[in-house]
């Protein structure tokens, strides 16, 4: 049997030759960066303090846990002028790093979601923790902190560490 007779699948042959036959300049092709959609959130964002919620069924929050928030921002001396309110419903999938890419956060705050959904792991509620040079804080959702007088206090030592206050 020649050489000439021989018939090579085009699979193996790929498997084989996995450098350039050719010594030459090697194309790298660089991964397609994540497109972001655009945030919209309530607020002014002027202290890039971002507050995140999840709500399925409103765009943000009902009057009572809306009115819940502006106390929670007026003992810290805050207004919504200062922060901007997020409701991550409307964004599935994407993970701090990209809400850092798309919005401008100093500090964040999260309400009733779970780290995972943002791509971070075992992060404890109430504990200040810093990804990416950002601190953030978790928490459980404002209709469970609104009933409830311990996680108020929790809530509330949190914030001072992650404010300054």
């Amino acid at each position: 049997m020649s050489l000439e007779q021989i018939k090579l699948d085009p699979y193996y042959l790929a498997k084989i030759f996995t450098q350039p036959i050719i010594p030459g300049e090697r194309s790298i092709i660089a991964a397609a960066e994540k497109v972001l959609p655009p945030i919209k959130y309530l607020g002014e964002n002027q202290k890039n303090i971002a507050i995140f919620i999840q709500n399925e069924n409103e765009a943000y929050l009902n009057e009572d846990l809306f009115n819940l928030l502006t106390n929670i921002l007026n003992a810290c001396k805050l207004s919504m002028q200062d922060v901007s309110l997020i409701n991550i419903t409307h964004y599935p999938g994407l993970t701090i790093s990209d809400w850092q890419k798309a919005i401008n956060i100093k500090q964040g705050v999260f309400f009733g979601i779970q780290p995972e959904e943002i791509g971070l792991n075992d992060i404890p509620t109430y504990q200040l923790i810093t990804v990416q040079s950002t601190p953030l804080l978790f928490s459980d959702h404002l209709s469970v902190i609104g009933t409830d007088k311990a996680l108020k206090a929790r809530l509330w030592n949190g914030l001072k560490q992650l404010l300054g206050i």
